[in-house]
């Protein structure tokens, strides 16, 4: 079972987010604080956080045991998804697999098909993964997100989030996703969004998105990057917060 932890009084249609990789569900705390009417759950994916030892095989199997969670300890669901990076890949598998779980989601920052020069990025990091283990490397690697908090960057322990077996797992499990045959069979109210200045295979893909998934909405957040949820945390818990409620979209968020 994968380990999470929980805020707010249990209610009706809880607030479930899945981390980027390298992190643990603890990356979400200030954005649970901004919708602190909701009941929120934080998950750490395989590998990651203190679901550390649960190897990483592939994004069926973590969507599989997210799945579980729901299943055995809320009901059922179901629930509002939030994800970010790998947790918006395993949130969208998520939602292929398993609709009835997810009443409405969020994800942001994933994209389609391959990645330019993936072979490249992928043993580029498996030559680097090893130094995932030293701290200053850690800290390095979250600085281009905003992430500062040691608590965050690191497990409560003191720990690395992840091996560098997960590091090269999650790396070539995002590089190439290609699920676009699955798409229209997502009925899930979805908003894909992602910051204006993220890579151009991301905001691309959002057009694919929005035209093949029947109840998807797409849009980008202009001068925002890949970690636009703490460039500006107080418009991404607006935006969730409308999201869920069926509201209008704030009109600093652009469509596609």
């Amino acid at each position: 079972m994968l380990y999470y932890t929980i805020s707010g009084a249990r209610s009706d249609n809880p607030l479930l987010f899945l981390h980027a990789g390298n992190y643990s569900g603890t990356m979400w705390h200030d954005i649970a604080a901004r919708v602190s009417n909701h009941h929120c759950i934080f998950v750490d994916l395989p590998g990651h956080g203190y679901s550390r030892e649960i190897d990483l095989t592939s994004l069926d199997q973590a969507a599989d045991a997210v799945a579980r969670v729901i299943e055995q300890d809320f009901g059922g669901g179901p629930v509002n998804l939030v994800g970010l990076s790998f947790g918006g890949y395993v949130g969208l598998i998520l939602m292929a697999r398993h609709p009835h779980l997810i009443r409405r989601s969020m994800l942001s920052g994933i994209h389609l098909g391959a990645i330019p020069n993936a072979k490249a990025m992928n043993l580029v990091a498996g030559l680097m993964s090893p130094l995932i283990r030293l701290g200053w490397v850690r800290r390095k690697l979250a600085e281009p997100l905003g992430i500062t908090d040691a608590s965050i960057i690191d497990r409560t322990d003191g720990r690395a989030n992840l091996t560098p077996r997960t590091m090269r797992a999650v790396l070539r499990l995002v590089s190439v996703f290609d699920v676009q045959d699955e798409l229209p069979s997502i009925e899930v109210p979805t908003l894909m969004i992602a910051g204006g200045n993220e890579h151009a295979t991301i905001i691309d893909s959002l057009r694919t998105f929005q035209a093949a998934m029947p109840a998807c909405t797409a849009r980008t957040v202009p001068g925002m990057g890949h970690a636009w949820c703490n460039e500006d945390p107080q418009l991404f818990a607006q935006t969730l917060q409308m999201w869920c409620d069926g509201s209008a979209l704030s009109d600093r968020l652009n469509a596609v």
